[in-house]
């Protein structure tokens, strides 16, 4: 009677699990060369305009990024048309293949490696690694904006991100130094082809007739799956007063510069960061290289740096070291 019992038992755990591993939306037949109908799960979920990760029947490796265009009324059961509008790697999309909305949870659950189309926005649910780049560390340069609600807390600076398309932010170091301060960055473009996000900050000096201004662009252009090129201009005007060689030396404001960040993400989902720049006010060329680790919230920077090339040495003006260290969450 036991025996039995066990038995039923252990028939009872295989058909949930292979009525769990029937749950997935799967894709159906092909429409021309790039539109799929999916069959849908009864309790799906999906809207129009949800990023989809087609996973192969066997394997359940991505093999394909999708968007749902439509879904497909009074369908029994229901069915969605979506739009493929990248394949990962070299297998094709066939019919019976798994569809999974794509969450950070399905690239964690799938082993997904690290792939610049895969990065998400406006979800502040989503792991750290899975997003684009908000800060870009090693540069002190800002990044793109923040996801509703979110927070970037870094050992120079605060952000929050007030919507989808707009991030607060104060520098804690001016703070520190008398500067009232605060700035935004705004997005102004986010698609398939590029990011162009700008950004501003404004500071005065506790007391005193001391300002600063700071303006900045970071333009996102993808190359290919593993590459992508970010071109960032900071502009700084300052009214720093002659008799005041304090503020001077404390550095706390970004040079007026040009760069070109060349960013290339890992299978783990960590960034290398590197490229130079120019420097408008030393009339200089410099560079910085770094790696980019990153946890759910956690980011470590190390890297070196320098303002000009030519300068040989570890010293003021020449090479330098970079530890940084933020949260996102």
């Amino acid at each position: 009677m036991r025996r039995s019992t066990l038995i039923s038992l252990l028939g009872l755990y295989l058909l949930c699990n292979s009525l769990g591993a029937l749950a997935y939306h799967r894709v159906e037949s092909f429409i021309g060369r790039s539109e799929v109908v999916v069959t849908l799960d009864v309790d799906h979920g999906l809207s129009v305009g949800d990023r989809l990760a087609v996973l192969a029947r066997e394997s359940q490796t991505l093999i394909a990024i999708g968007r749902l265009e439509k879904l497909l009324a009074d369908e029994t059961p229901p069915r969605a048309l979506m739009r493929i509008e990248e394949s990962v790697g070299t297998s094709q999309v066939l019919s019976g293949d798994a569809v999974e909305k794509l969450t950070g949870e399905t690239l964690r659950r799938h082993h997904v490696n690290g792939h610049l189309s895969l990065l998400m926005a406006d979800d502040e649910t989503v792991p750290a690694r899975y997003k684009e780049l908000a800060y870009l560390g090693v540069f002190n340069s800002d990044g793109h904006t923040l996801a509703p609600k979110e927070w970037l807390v870094s050992l120079t600076g605060v952000q929050y991100g007030l919507n989808s398309g707009t991030t607060l932010r104060t520098q804690t170091s001016l703070l520190l130094d008398g500067f009232v301060n605060a700035g935004v960055k705004q997005r102004l473009m986010r698609n398939r082809h590029g990011h162009l996000t700008i950004s501003g900050l404004a500071a005065r000096q506790i007391n005193r007739e001391d300002w600063v201004a700071v303006a900045g662009l970071v333009l996102t252009m993808p190359s290919n799956s593993k590459y992508q090129t970010h071109l960032v201009i900071n502009a700084s005007l300052e009214g720093i007063e002659e008799d005041n060689p304090e503020v001077a030396k404390l550095n706390l404001f970004p040079d007026s510069d040009v760069r070109t960040i060349y960013e290339y993400i890992t299978d783990d989902w960590d960034r290398w960061l590197f490229g130079p720049l120019f420097n408008f006010d030393t009339k200089t060329v410099g560079g910085t290289v770094g790696h980019l680790w990153i946890w759910d919230t956690f980011h470590l920077n190390l890297g070196i740096g320098t303002k000009d090339v030519s300068e040989l040495e570890f010293k003021s003006g020449g090479y330098y070291g970079v530890f940084d260290f933020f949260w996102r969450f």
